[in-house]
């Protein structure tokens, strides 16, 4: 769900941005500020290099975001009246993505554009998201520039300030690195790993969400029937088999800045799972997977051996629980890590196994190396409910193949027709 400077200047709800919206922006006089600039059309595509867009754009990514509106006359940096922006075509729009990745170093990635009214008053809203890339710079007059929305203004960054930036972009990074393995032990602590096989997995947002503030428990529970649903729907002919099913998602305590879901009671202990969602929008999850029944008489596997439909299907959760956070607080990119930890026995040393098939526990599957490598990948949430099981499919791809299996099977994209609700 979108929400942006724009919805938060009016005091409006996230949502898609309208008309009606650009409309209250001259009702309510709204001024050019840290994040919001106004203009009164489009520049022309074969000349967006050379025209103020890139430096617009490159200034709100160094400051943390902000948002173009294209189609809004102003006077002293107030709102006064509306002009028609100009079209905003595919071909524009293909255009904008192009500048933002080949004109910018590094890159702004995320930028959106949206088309909103009608001639002779159409608007184009340029969304730019925070970044933890900056300082980005672009070419101007001979040599790269570094510019920075403060206020209403842009100003350039000298020489000092460029390397001050980038020393804060590098201790920003190896920080974040930290939180999040951080989360990551702290989610594999919730089971005991020398039990059996766990399956871990934590999500946290690169860059803070613009919606801020304590969850409250119906937020939370909120959170996580959306991401069951989901990942039901992703999970089709095996769409019970996840660890969300096994979390007593109406049994929320609060915990530190965040709302912990315990194993469900009915769940059997072999399949004990625990959340944890955050206020600041991180996420964790952890599943025992060892020791999961199979076959046609329900035998149990060894603790130390997994069924791979487990690892899709945790996948699967993890992913639809990072959607459906950012469907509540929208937030930009967010790094997620999933792994397998298993401890065995002191004085014992006993692979991990994996089975394929739900028939006998025979031929089963070991790691290509000595150990399962966590998976770390950068996902975008924007993407809607059908695309982003992209998201999901391409980890759940990075974890089977250090099995030796080429590619997901349960997880793919061509998804059933979804029903309302799927219970």
């Amino acid at each position: 769900m979108l929400y942006t400077p724009l919805h938060r200047l009016l005091g409006e709800a996230p949502g898609p941005i309208t008309d009606a919206m650009i409309a209250a922006t001259i009702a309510q006089k709204l001024e050019e500020g840290q994040e919001l600039d106004f203009k009164t059309r489009l520049p022309e595509q074969k000349a967006m290099r050379s025209d103020d867009i890139v430096k617009d754009i490159t200034a709100f990514a160094n400051a943390g975001g902000g948002v173009l509106v294209y189609g809004v006359e102003d006077q002293e940096k107030v709102a006064i009246g509306r002009t028609d922006a100009g079209e905003l075509s595919e071909n524009y729009d293909r255009s904008l993505q192009q500048l933002c990745t080949n004109a910018i170093t590094p890159p702004v990635l995320g930028v959106k554009a949206y088309a909103v009214g009608a001639e002779p008053t159409r608007a184009v809203v340029i969304v730019v998201p925070p970044t933890v890339d900056s300082p980005h710079m672009f070419f101007n007059n001979e040599k790269f520039a570094v510019p920075l929305r403060v206020n209403a203004d842009t100003i350039w960054l000298r020489e000092s300030q460029i390397a001050t930036a980038y020393r804060a972009r590098f201790e920003s990074a190896s920080r974040a690195q930290r939180e999040l393995e951080d989360l990551y032990e702290q989610m594999a602590e919730t089971l005991n790993p020398e039990r059996g096989a766990v399956l871990v997995g934590v999500a946290r947002p690169r860059t803070p969400s613009v919606v801020s503030g304590r969850r409250d428990s119906d937020e939370a529970t909120s959170i996580a029937l959306s991401a069951t649903l989901l990942a039901r729907w992703w999970l089709a002919g095996n769409e019970k088999y996840h660890p969300l099913e096994d979390v007593a998602i109406y049994s929320d305590r609060p915990g530190l800045r965040s709302w912990l879901m315990p194993a469900n009671s009915d769940s059997e202990e072999w399949r004990e799972a625990h959340a944890a969602i955050f206020d600041d929008g991180s996420l964790g999850l952890a599943w025992r997977a060892g020791g999961h029944r199979h076959g046609a008489k329900g035998d149990r596997l060894s603790g130390w051996t997994v069924r791979v439909p487990a690892i899709e299907g945790f996948v699967g959760a993890l992913l639809a629980l990072v959607h459906a956070a950012a469907e509540q607080r929208p937030a930009g990119e967010v790094e997620v890590m999933v792994g397998v930890e298993w401890n065995p026995p002191e004085g014992k040393r006993i692979p991990l196994r994996f089975v394929e098939k739900d028939d006998v526990e025979t031929s089963p599957k070991t790691l290509t190396g000595n150990r399962f490598r966590r998976v770390v990948h950068t996902v975008d949430p924007s993407a809607s409910e059908k695309d982003f099981i992209q998201a999901a499919i391409d980890i759940a791809t990075d974890c089977v193949n250090q099995i030796g299996i080429k590619a997901p099977r349960t997880l793919h994209r061509q998804l059933p027709h979804r029903p309302r609700r799927i219970y």
